[in-house]
């Protein structure tokens, strides 16, 4: 189903609903109102009916939302009701942290291939899928389809890699390298962890 065009705003706040949603399944919770659900997210209510609204709604008035109804919903709206093939280019530490965090939290995202540089990582295993050489993970692409590409290389292995991935359709890519990639027809998630531990010692130097 096609939605209207929303902005970047409340799409990075729909994965929080379902985070929060998931969690009150998990308690058992079976209906939430607006309010009830602002109070936990730290939004407002008319917020979270704006948001929503973009999509259809999903509340009935005097009832508020079906817990069960409203995570399914925002798990289709995102495509998390789907399943996806990935590829992990880089599996030191942190991408072997991404792999199992994937495989426990996130198991409609299967990573079928592995690749890295290091000689000393080719044929272990990391959530079940060997490593494989440069040479490998080039046939495995020739092969296979993969939909979403995750990178924890460093930045001058980066352009290769991108041109390797994106010679192969990758629909989007997950990276976690110090330099931002913006690639025309490819959705691109950037992800610097260090922006959020500087965000934080920036609060604990400058308290409310």
């Amino acid at each position: 189903m096609k939605y209207k065009l929303v902005s970047d705003a409340v799409v990075k706040r729909l994965p929080k609903y379902r985070r929060y949603l998931k969690q009150l399944k998990e308690n058992n919770v079976s209906r939430i109102s607006s309010g009830e659900l602002a109070d936990k997210m730290n939004l407002t209510a008319s917020q979270i009916r704006q948001d929503l609204n973009n999509f259809g709604g999903f509340g009935q008035q005097g009832y508020g939302y079906s817990v069960d109804n409203l995570h399914d919903e925002i798990s289709n709206i995102l495509g998390m009701n789907k399943e996806y093939s990935a590829v992990m280019v880089g599996c030191g530490r942190l991408g072997e942290a991404l792999a199992n965090f994937l495989k426990n939290y996130e198991p409609n995202i299967k990573i079928d291939a592995i690749c890295d540089i290091r000689t000393d990582f080719h044929g272990k295993e990391v959530v079940g899928v060997k490593i494989m050489n440069k040479q490998e993970f080039d046939a495995y692409l020739d092969s296979n389809k993969a939909d979403i590409a995750i990178l924890t290389v460093p930045p001058e292995t980066l352009s290769e890699v991108v041109e390797l991935l994106t010679a192969h359709d990758i629909k989007g890519i997950w990276n976690f390298g110090l330099t931002d990639l913006e690639i025309k027809g490819v959705a691109v998630s950037n992800v610097h962890l260090s922006d959020s531990l500087q965000s934080l010692i920036y609060y604990i130097n400058h308290p409310e």
